[in-house]
């Protein structure tokens, strides 16, 4: 018997995430829906289903610095079920200030989501090595 894929949610309900051990600052929120708007505009948002007025403003971090990888550790990787690198998807939190040509994203805190089984882990990275504030766009 082959197995049906999941079905491909329309972007006006999102795709459903598991953090089973919820965000940092958030233990106690684990379903989230993320949000991809489909003209091409970077930023993603990460809503909980839980409590719906906690939202996130997330990126895609390889858009903005192309080296940046997320060292996982075997058991993270394992925790996750990551068969391949390929399964994961990778964001990272937005701050996006008043002036929202100054928005930040922390590269020290990166989402990592098993895009088949839709379950992630937000990881804890050394902040001396990983900014917790990369701007997003090139300041003048």
């Amino acid at each position: 018997m082959t197995p049906t894929p999941a079905p491909t949610p329309s972007p006006d309900e999102g795709i459903l995430l598991t953090f089973p051990k919820g965000l940092l600052g958030f233990p106690h929120l684990t379903a989230f829906r993320l949000f991809e708007p489909t003209d091409g505009y970077p930023l993603k948002f990460l809503q909980s289903t839980e409590t719906p007025e906690i939202s996130f403003t997330c990126i895609d971090p390889a858009g903005i610095k192309e080296d940046y990888e997320v060292p996982l550790g075997e058991e993270e990787a394992e925790a996750l079920g990551l068969e391949s690198p390929g399964d994961a998807m990778v964001l990272t939190l937005v701050v996006i200030p008043e002036d929202p040509r100054r928005m930040t994203t922390n590269l020290a805190g990166p989402l990592v989501v098993n895009v088949k089984t839709r379950i992630g882990f937000q990881i804890a990275l050394n902040a001396d090595r990983f900014p917790l504030r990369f701007p997003i766009l090139p300041l003048d």
